[in-house]
């Protein structure tokens, strides 16, 4: 889908009010403070799966969503189980919604992304209603519809105006994609200016636990890939929007083997080595030697973790890597090597 199909929903979760979801029906019985404790338990093991699983562990999340839709028509509850109830359904529909867009299926990927959407507005959540508006800005962004990348990312900064700074941070770094997508350096400097304000007060409530995983390091690894897109429409800013970003990826790229999140290193490792591959391009033959070695290097690193990660997005930018180190590989013996090796992992 695009355009309206899209936004519109979006808009709609933030002008309308939120709906009071409560239910007398008794066929599977009361929802009870153990069970709603169960529940949350799923919910947090669905997200840990996504992190460990990729979007191989799809099928069982979308199952857990099927059951909780059940209990919630089936059940008894007042408004404030409801808004529990719908919560979860949200976060369970959030966690499908990426693996699917993690696994290049598109189209599930947004209608998970609209049923979270639907979830978390009758769940009164704006930090969720905030998320989930920023992912499906970012999967407009990735699939080059800038104007529905734009319009999702000035839906989902209302939407987190109130809530805790982890958040606000997390929803501005996201829309710097929808900038970078756009070719738009001042909205993007803004939101960028944004999530460094925010990351900057101390202050504030703490995060929700969806949200634990956000820190200093993956903000800027987000932002340093929407710089590599960025420079791609701004050839005369290529070279320090080339530089910037192999700053703020350098860190998530060369995560350790034994940390959690193997996914966005492998996935930032990539674009790091495409950030270096661009810079090999916009220099002159003579004085690409450390660009060239540089990609290599992160793409090697990226390489080695692909065992461990299930994720055809990260996949593809390795492909992508593979295709653009292929014209420069007569230069070096390394560049010959890691094509190689890239076409045998990637096989």
């Amino acid at each position: 889908m695009t355009g309206a199909a899209m936004t519109g929903p979006a808009w709609a979760a933030l002008d309308h009010p939120a709906p009071i979801l409560q239910s007398a029906a008794d066929e599977a019985g009361r929802v009870t403070p153990p069970m709603l404790k169960t529940i949350r338990s799923i919910v947090t093991q669905a997200q840990q799966l996504d992190d460990q699983e990729g979007g191989a562990a799809r099928g069982y999340v979308a199952d857990q969503y099927s059951a909780l839709a059940r209990l919630t028509r089936r059940a008894s509850y007042d408004a404030a189980t409801g808004r529990q109830l719908a919560a979860a359904l949200a976060q369970l529909a959030q966690t499908s919604g990426f693996m699917a867009f993690d696994a290049a299926e598109d189209g599930h990927a947004q209608r998970w992304y609209l049923l979270a959407l639907r979830a978390s507005h009758a769940a009164a959540d704006p930090a969720l209603t905030a998320s989930i508006l920023a992912l499906m800005s970012n999967q407009a962004a990735d699939r080059g519809l800038p104007l529905d990348a734009l319009q999702l990312a000035n839906a989902a900064q209302p939407a987190a105006r109130h809530t805790p700074p982890v958040v606000r941070s997390l929803i501005a770094a996201r829309s710097t994609l929808a900038y970078a997508a756009a070719g738009d350096l001042t909205g993007f400097n803004h939101m960028r200016e944004q999530t460094l304000s925010i990351q900057s007060d101390p202050a504030g409530e703490p995060g929700p636990p969806w949200a634990s995983y956000i820190d200093r390091t993956e903000l800027d690894a987000i932002t340093g890939r929407g710089l590599v897109v960025l420079a791609e429409h701004l050839p005369r800013q290529r070279t320090d929007l080339l530089s910037q970003a192999i700053h703020l990826l350098h860190a998530r790229a060369y995560t350790p083997h034994d940390a959690t999140p193997q996914r966005s290193a492998l996935r930032h490792g990539a674009w790091l080595s495409l950030a270096h591959l661009a810079c090999l391009r916009r220099h002159q033959p003579t004085s690409t030697t450390d660009d060239l070695d540089r990609s290599i290097s992160a793409a090697r690193i990226a390489v080695t973790r692909v065992p461990t990660v299930n994720s055809a997005r990260s996949v593809a930018l390795l492909h992508r890597v593979a295709t653009e180190v292929e014209p420069v590989a007569h230069r070096s013996p390394a560049a010959r090597s890691l094509l190689r090796d890239l076409r045998s992992a990637l096989h």
